[in-house]
């Protein structure tokens, strides 16, 4: 198993972390353009955490708590997958939640750029040996032995038919005593719509960046409403599924492939 950097438990996110990924702000769509699909590139990744905490309501709140969810099922030695982890915030959560204790987090995205940056940042700390960094896209990713999946805003900008596949192969790859972690913008009444435009009007951002970023992803992000999520986890195998987290149209799931103790 890999060695182990020591590290201070804690809910809180790193605030080092954080605050060399506030800058620069997110100004990609301020100016009148030509649009193309949304990709997760260069230019994305290097105001990610900007455009993402303005964006997506609760996104402070999920991240450190997916770290206690995933450290809660991960024993000594045991396996963690950050799927879609971006520039990983919730890899380092899940490191800040278990301490010192010896694990394996595989951090995967199939952008060069967004993992790129990740490992950078990682190592502007010292670059923890419990991780892993892996380019892959997670529909081929092999997987094995796992205590906790972590797959946090990904599977909306899956093609919705890949979906339920995934997600048996991640029920399969658990062990009896695993725990999947899914966070997601949902299909939602349109009084939630019209809040989360006024969240992003509240954090700065423009009707001309809204509207553009909003054609932009028309394209590659398709949601799914909440009673769709936990019907297909269910016909996915899982035993047990709960929304522990929901603000507005955004919500976060947990799913145990046997039924939790109590």
């Amino acid at each position: 198993m890999c060695g182990v950097r020591r590290s201070k438990t804690t809910t809180e996110p790193d605030p080092t972390h954080h605050e060399r990924c506030a800058a620069p702000a997110d100004r990609l769509f301020a100016e009148r353009r030509q649009l193309v699909d949304f990709a997760f590139d260069e230019r994305v990744a290097a105001v990610f955490p900007d455009m993402i905490r303005r964006s997506v309501p609760g996104y402070e709140t999920v991240v450190p708590l997916t770290g206690l969810i995933a450290a809660r099922h991960l024993p000594a030695g045991g396996r963690c997958y950050d799927l879609g982890c971006s520039l990983g915030a919730a890899t380092h959560a899940v490191l800040r939640a278990v301490g010192d204790r010896p694990c394996e987090v595989l951090a995967v995205d199939d952008s060069a750029a967004m993992l790129s940056r990740a490992r950078a940042l990682a190592n502007q700390d010292g670059a923890d040996a419990r991780v892993r960094w892996i380019r892959a896209d997670i529909r081929d990713l092999g997987l094995a032995g796992a205590d906790a999946v972590i797959l946090n805003y990904t599977l909306q900008f899956l093609p919705p038919t890949d979906r339920l596949p995934l997600l048996r192969k991640l029920r399969a790859a658990l062990t009896d005593t695993g725990v999947l972690v899914l966070a997601e913008k949902l299909a939602a009444p349109a009084v939630f719509e019209e809040l989360h435009l006024d969240f992003k009007r509240a954090n700065g951002y423009s009707e001309l960046e809204i509207a553009q970023k909003r054609s932009a992803l028309e394209n590659v992000m398709r949601v799914d409403s909440e009673q769709t999520h936990l019907e297909r986890l269910a016909d996915a195998g899982f035993a047990e599924v709960r929304v522990w987290f929901r603000c507005l149209n955004w919500g976060a799931f947990v799913a145990w492939p046997k039924c939790p103790p109590g």
